[in-house]
């Protein structure tokens, strides 16, 4: 699988964090909770770890993210 993956120019580590970043993404959308309770399902160790990598994969803080959806900007 990993001879797989690095055919197609990535790894496991990069799709998990992808899938993580998708999924984070649809609950900030969609769910009404707050961004701790997102990064505790998400299995961050604390909403500082989720909110970093959140904004190394998305350019946004989850707030951000979260205020401009609020507002009617495509995040």
């Amino acid at each position: 699988m990993q001879r797989e993956l690095n055919r197609a120019g990535t790894d496991f580590r990069n799709l998990a964090n992808t899938a993580r970043i998708q999924r984070a993404t649809e609950l900030l959308r969609h769910a009404n909770g707050s961004i701790t309770r997102v990064s505790a399902e998400m299995g961050y160790s604390s909403p500082a770890n989720f909110a970093r990598a959140f904004r190394k994969a998305t350019g946004r803080a989850p707030r951000e993210f979260r205020s401009k959806l609020y507002q009617g900007v495509d995040p």
